[in-house]
């Protein structure tokens, strides 16, 4: 993994992010989180950026009510694609859960600038409100 996330091809910095999302899925590890969230503050190429961020929701999805504290931050970036990230993280951890910070932070993203950070937003809002109803989640209507 380590040898994946230093290559300098980004497919394969991009593919060892994900590799470390699947070796630590659900996990909530600690240092598996500190190195994805340096790797979406610190790598060169969006696309890697993109896919650390993400990855935090597969990191996370047993504690889906830290994943909001753990990309508030990031869902504000200058970057769009960490945006984008941040988005799909939180529809990854709180799926199904309806989880009410989270779309709180999904809510401004609909309407940003950028096209495809408005789908991730909207996708990830589906994801967090699919099975519930407008008694369960206000938001559902």
């Amino acid at each position: 993994i380590d040898t994946l996330m230093r290559d300098k091809d980004p497919i394969l910095r991009w593919a060892g992010m994900y590799t470390l999302a699947m070796a630590y899925c659900g996990s909530g590890n600690n240092q598996a989180i500190r190195r994805l969230l340096h790797v979406a503050v610190s790598d060169v190429n969006d696309d890697v950026r993109r896919v650390a961020v993400t990855s935090l929701g597969f990191l996370l999805f047993r504690t889906p009510e830290q994943c909001p504290s753990v990309v508030s931050l990031l869902s504000e970036s200058y970057n769009p694609h960490v945006r984008y990230g941040a988005a799909m993280a939180l529809g990854i951890a709180c799926a199904g859960t309806g989880l009410k910070e989270a779309i709180a932070l999904l809510e401004p993203m609909t309407n940003d600038p950028i096209n495809y950070v408005r789908q991730g937003a909207l996708i990830a809002s589906a994801l967090i409100l699919v099975q519930h109803n407008e008694v369960s989640c206000p938001k559902v209507t």
